[in-house]
């Protein structure tokens, strides 16, 4: 039987052998890497590729094919994560290209617009129409505005100077495209009202027959006081003309001819339709009428439902997805261990197999890729995974939280991405900023730990969150309204929060005339994260 360990010994090692072409990878001699980057599959294929490009050995064209082929790669795969940006290997890409006198290199520098050096490459390499389009495109105004002719054009040459801010030249641009497109009228008018010179612009929006210009005309009478020729354009306008229609008519004390609005609004496909619905449900409440409280009741969806005590529709379930042959090399290589590689070949079939997102999802969870499973899976259950579960039901419990709530928080706060960095530089799983960070550190009594650890992370989220349930109660709401107040201070800070509600008078009132939209739309979308995984089981 001394024979039994070796087999043992020999049938683990071939369980954990790496498909061949990863095996070369692993060697990485150039005669390996150019045989798996011209004849290999999947991501292996893609990555010997790119590990060519640096080398001089190889033929300049053949490196500039392999530059391109991985650029395409990582721009169609949307990785997040250090390594995986499609815009630094455009920049290997796109000079490469150009030494080879390849004419895809003007597509590969017009990726790299607006930098110095991608606009003086097409400025080498381009002409005419599909430069200046490029040009602008890619928000090089300055350089358009150099080589576009006098004359030619003038919808570029307006919209370029305007995003300059240069208002007093694009007027007579946009007056030459006016003559052409009545369309031009509508930049036309926008420049005049920079301009500050509101009764021209009036008369620029009136030319230009179409619910944006009423509204741009609604916002110019506003500013101007005439708040009743102001309600009359904004009823014909867009979906956010009537949103701010809604808000005059309820501060002039208007709430009966607010209410058909927001049911008409409540109507559309936009972003305000759901707060329309809330907002046409609390003043039929208000104003006794059950048939216009019954229209809201049917219109009302997504997460703010939950603030009128209706259960959203559950996601929906993924469709049925055929087994993905190609899924086995995933599987192979995670149970070699090489998940670095796995993240690539997942990521590369996902690319070429985008119908193929329920048998993939999975991997990506397993491999941590939370941002990109959720982005393939929306609007199904399967984007609502629960990820560092064992930390968040601890921490959710020890702070006395519905764990989904904290779930949901973390779903939209990052996508469960521990090293997301905002904008505004709100950091990891949970994205707080340096100060509140801090703040949270104090009250737990300690010294601050690391925003992008997880653990931490979700830990000073748990906490924070119910010292916000706490400040909320003690400004005197509970139940679901101090839900409501604690998530949008999460997002736009218990100061924010308590001013408004102080300010207006109530939770709901507050919700409605806030000045800030961003908090109004987080609540929407946490409520709606939190009854998702409420739903799923």
């Amino acid at each position: 039987m001394r024979w039994l360990p070796l087999l043992l010994l020999l049938s683990a090692c071939r369980a954990q052998e790496l498909p061949p072409d990863y095996a070369f990878l692993r060697r990485g001699s150039v005669a390996e890497l150019r045989q798996v980057a011209l004849a290999g599959e999947g991501y292996a294929r893609m990555l010997a590729g790119w590990r060519l490009v640096e080398r001089e050995e190889v033929p300049l064209a053949e490196r500039a094919e392999y530059a391109w082929r991985y650029a395409l790669f990582l721009e169609g795969a949307r990785a997040f994560g250090p390594g995986w940006e499609a815009q630094a290997a455009w920049r290997v890409a796109a000079p490469l290209l150009e030494a080879a006198r390849d004419p895809r290199a003007f597509s590969a520098w017009e990726r790299l617009l607006p930098e110095e050096e991608a606009v003086a490459a097409l400025l080498r390499l381009g002409a005419g129409e599909r430069l200046w389009e490029s040009l602008f495109r890619g928000r090089a105004y300055e350089a358009l505005l150099q080589v576009l002719p006098p004359g030619v054009r003038p919808e570029l040459r307006a919209q370029a100077l305007f995003r300059l801010g240069r208002y007093r030249e694009a007027l007579p641009h946009y007056q030459a495209w006016a003559e052409a497109d009545p369309r031009g009228f509508l930049g036309l008018g926008y420049a005049l009202w920079r301009l500050g010179r509101r009764e021209e612009a009036l008369a620029a929006f009136a030319r230009y027959p179409h619910p944006e210009a009423r509204y741009a005309q609604g916002r110019v009478l506003e500013e101007l006081g005439r708040v009743e020729e102001a309600l009359a354009f904004y009823r014909g306008s867009t979906p956010e003309g009537l949103w701010r229609a809604t808000a005059l008519l309820e501060r002039l004390g208007r709430g009966g001819e607010a209410l058909p609005l927001y049911l008409e609004l409540a109507r559309t496909p936009s972003p305000y339709a759901d707060d329309a619905a809330l907002r046409a449900l609390v003043l039929a409440e208000a104003l006794g009428d059950a048939e216009a409280r019954e229209a809201a009741w049917g219109l009302l969806e997504g997460g703010l439902a939950l603030l009128a005590g209706k259960a959203p529709k559950p996601p929906p379930l993924p469709p049925p997805s055929p087994p993905l042959p190609e899924a086995a090399r995933v599987e192979a290589l995670l149970e070699a261990g090489e998940e670095d590689f796995a993240r690539g070949e997942a990521r590369y079939l996902l690319w070429q197999r985008p119908e193929a997102w329920p048998h993939l999802v999975p991997f990506f969870y397993r491999l941590g890729l939370y941002r990109e499973g959720i982005r393939a899976a929306w609007p199904t259950t399967l984007a609502y995974p629960r990820a560092y579960r064992a930390w968040v039901e601890a921490y959710a419990l020890k702070e006395g939280l519905d764990p989904n709530l904290l779930f949901a928080l973390l779903h939209v706060e990052s996508r469960f991405d521990p090293q997301a960095v905002s904008p505004t530089g709100a950091l990891g799983l949970a994205q707080f900023l340096r100060g509140t960070w801090a703040d949270v550190a104090r009250m737990l009594g300690e010294a601050p730990a690391d925003p992008l650890d997880p653990e931490s992370a979700i830990r000073y989220a748990a906490r924070y969150l119910r010292w916000l349930l706490e400040r909320c109660e003690a400004l005197g709401l509970g139940g679901v309204e101090q839900l409501a107040c604690a998530i949008t201070a999460y997002n736009g800070g218990i100061g924010y929060t308590a001013r408004g509600l102080a300010r207006e008078g109530s939770f709901f009132a507050f919700f409605r005339f806030q000045e800030r939209d961003e908090p109004r739309e987080y609540l929407g979308k946490v409520l709606s994260a939190y009854a998702a995984y409420r739903a799923i089981p």
